[in-house]
């Protein structure tokens, strides 16, 4: 390996919570702990770039979003340790920390609005001028307001302009750091929406998202939720829910995420653990009275029933998932075809989908598109990792392989072949009939299985439902 991952440096977070709140598991000891933290500050120092960055995917990425998570997580824990810091080994940590603060000033992330990876930045900021004094509010701020002001009146922060249940719960995490450490940001009320959003994607079985997020994912961040719970109702409700469910994984947990994404699955579930438990009378809306719920921004339909909870999503060709009396029945990800030489699905997010809601039937009309998941050959990466130490060290030519890379894979508008109209008849005996109309040669292939239709490192995480079968 010729560089290091950067995003494991802050796990020094993660094991200060533990070491703060007298939560180190039996036989760890807390001195030990405090250098293994130090040793975590020193191996950043290593591994930090002239330019003040760090990496995750290649040599010399220049990554905004680990610069980010890396520097607030050290400051994290710079913030827990208090008193244990004086003197020399505190400005010593300053000194690591400031080069990657001084890159988010300079540096931006151009190749896709991920609202997640801003919000780890502004918690970053706001942390860094608490703890040093320094005026970093006008970078806080713009970074900020890119979060807020793409933030849809239904609740949701954009991930690929498009909403994805998973990824807004780790945002939430993010974003509810920044507002303890300042309240004068005004986050409380985006927040708040954010909360009333998310608490729908809890499902009955005890799961959290899916396909019909704009990223797939099936995540559960409970850091953020747990800290809002003592000021918004509708967090309590959900951290009370979902910590079942993490006993029991019934959603993706620690015990099945991969090492890319470890880190801030730790660091959040140690926020969690360490706050204290509030109770809510306020009811999921899995457990409410038989209710429809309609978010057209995002293009999701929720059904709920004395027997029965569903999520169509419309935006994605009228996936659905369907839960009767407590489990999951269905989960039917779209159609997928086949030509000589690609794949097609109806999965890819689109918002301009043709929709029709009436008398219990949910009508989509959606488009077969390529799935695009190539692997690069032995000499391809050859060619990728030369670019990375020559060509793609400049900043410019970075950036637009960047953005290149995520249109081609994630939100590029490909030509299509044919069109699928899907109509959901909604109720306890859901009903799904589709009528493709695809050129000569190709069949439509009706999927019995979950598929994902695009690449997405943070998809396909095991939860203990994934060992049923689906009726």
């Amino acid at each position: 390996m010729d560089f290091g991952n950067g995003t494991y440096q802050g796990a020094a977070n993660g094991l200060a919570i533990l070491w703060k709140n007298n939560l180190l598991p039996k036989g760890f000891c807390p001195d030990v702990t405090i250098q293994r933290i130090k040793g975590i500050f020193h191996g950043t120092k290593a591994l930090t770039r002239k330019d003040g960055s760090l990496e995750e995917a290649f040599p010399f990425e220049g990554s905004f979003c680990v610069t980010a998570l890396v520097a607030y997580d050290l400051l994290s824990a710079m913030e827990l340790l208090g008193n244990k810091l004086q003197g020399d080994t505190r400005s010593e940590y300053i000194s690591i920390i400031e080069p990657m603060i001084r890159f988010l000033h300079r540096a931006d992330e151009t190749h896709g609005l991920i609202s997640n990876h801003l919000a780890t930045a502004v918690a970053g900021l706001v942390k860094w001028q608490s703890l040093t004094g320094e005026d970093v509010s006008r970078r806080t701020g713009q970074i900020l307001s890119r979060i807020t002001d793409n933030q849809s009146p239904e609740g949701w922060f954009s991930e690929y302009g498009g909403c994805d249940p998973g990824y807004q719960s780790l945002c939430t995490y993010y974003l509810a750091e920044a507002h303890r450490v300042n309240p004068e940001l005004g986050l409380l009320e985006p927040l708040r929406k954010s909360i009333q959003f998310l608490w729908y994607f809890a499902h009955p079985d005890g799961s959290f998202g899916g396909y019909y997020g704009s990223r797939n994912t099936r995540c559960y961040y409970p850091g953020g939720i747990e800290s809002l719970s003592p000021e918004i109702p509708e967090a309590a409700s959900l951290a009370a829910f979902m910590r079942e469910s993490i006993q029991n994984q019934k959603v993706v947990t620690l015990a099945s995420i991969d090492e890319p994404n470890l880190i801030p699955t730790f660091t959040s579930y140690c926020l969690a653990a360490s706050k204290p438990r509030v109770e809510s009378e306020k009811p999921l809306p899995v457990k409410q009275k038989p209710f429809q719920e309609s978010f057209k921004q995002a293009g999701l339909f929720i059904d709920h029933g004395q027997d029965h909870h569903t999520i169509v999503s419309t935006s994605k060709g009228g996936v659905v998932y369907h839960y009767v009396e407590g489990r999951l029945k269905v989960c039917n990800p779209g159609l997928a075809s086949q030509s000589a030489k690609k794949s097609y699905s109806t999965q890819a997010y689109d918002p301009t989908n043709p929709v029709g809601i009436k008398d219990g039937e949910i009508t989509v009309e959606c488009k077969f598109t390529p799935v695009l998941r190539r692997l690069p050959t032995p000499f391809q990466f050859i060619i990728l990792r030369i670019l990375n130490l020559t060509i793609m060290r400049n900043y410019g030519a970075r950036d637009m392989v960047k953005q290149f890379l995520v249109k081609f894979l994630i939100t590029g508008k490909m030509k299509h072949l044919g069109i699928n109209r899907r109509v959901i008849k909604l109720g306890k005996d859901l009903q799904i009939g589709d009528t493709p109309t695809l050129p000569p040669g190709m069949n439509a292939l009706h999927q019995t299985k979950p598929f994902s239709a695009i690449h997405m490192a943070s998809q396909g995480y095991w939860q203990i439902q994934d060992e049923e079968v689906l009726a």
